[in-house]
């Protein structure tokens, strides 16, 4: 009937404003279209290891920095772009994590004309040592650029996850939920993402290999994904 058509806009309606005063903003309620980005190869990674107890200690090394191997694939995709016609050309904002092998891959592949910023909720599963960030003055003075970066000044002292079970590291689905929030609480409707495989694999269901890219639809407010040819 037309009052119950009345009613279901009305609660449609309530429930959109809802949502909108939650996050502060109707750009919640779009469709963002995101590219997910691992980082290049890292000393941590295993197809860097000469033998098992080299691989071994860089796996427990704090916050590992990329291989020369690894800065070449992102220099490789940064190459990709050069004649401007690359999807990724079209991005509005690149996101990164604040480990700084993401940092370090972020820099390389969009060193000029992008707006940065940092954020912490998709760091990768915290599983072992390399997982493990540096303190934000660290950070600067490893790579003094990012004091400049949107979302620096925000980092708590330990920023990357802590106090939580392998149990919740291994499937972080409340940091994937939480990770979805902030993308489509942001202005911007075409996004980069520069992060890690095992959160991407968990978030999306698929392997990436360094320095590949994924690109997905993100459908507010559900928080939906789906992934697309782009």
């Amino acid at each position: 009937s037309r009052a119950q058509s009345g009613s279901s806009q009305k609660d449609e309606q309530l429930s959109q404003s809802t949502w909108i005063l939650a996050f502060g903003s109707s750009s919640a309620m779009e469709t963002k279209r995101v590219a997910l980005i691992r980082h290049g190869q890292g000393y941590h990674n295993p197809s860097w290891r000469c033998n098992v107890f080299t691989y071994l200690h860089a796996l427990t090394n704090k916050d590992p920095l990329l291989t020369p191997h690894g800065r070449e694939q992102a220099a490789a995709l940064r190459a990709m772009m050069a004649d401007g016609r690359h999807p990724l050309c079209q991005v509005e904002v690149v996101i990164s994590s604040p480990l700084s092998r993401t940092i370090e891959t972020t820099s390389l592949v969009f060193p000029t004309g992008f707006p940065l910023c940092l954020s912490p909720l998709h760091s990768e599963r915290c599983l072992a040592g390399c997982d493990v960030g540096l303190k934000p003055a660290e950070l600067a003075a490893r790579f003094p650029a990012i004091s400049n970066w949107e979302g620096f000044d925000a980092l708590d002292e330990v920023w990357w996850p802590r106090g939580r079970s392998v149990k919740q590291e291994i499937n972080p689905t409340d940091r994937i939920a939480e990770f979805k929030r902030m993308l489509l609480g942001r202005k911007e409707r075409t996004i980069a993402v520069v992060g890690h495989g095992g959160f991407f694999r968990c978030m999306t269901g698929r392997h990436m290999g360094n320095c590949d890219v994924v690109w997905m639809d993100l459908r507010g407010p559900t928080g939906t994904l789906q992934l697309v040819d782009c």
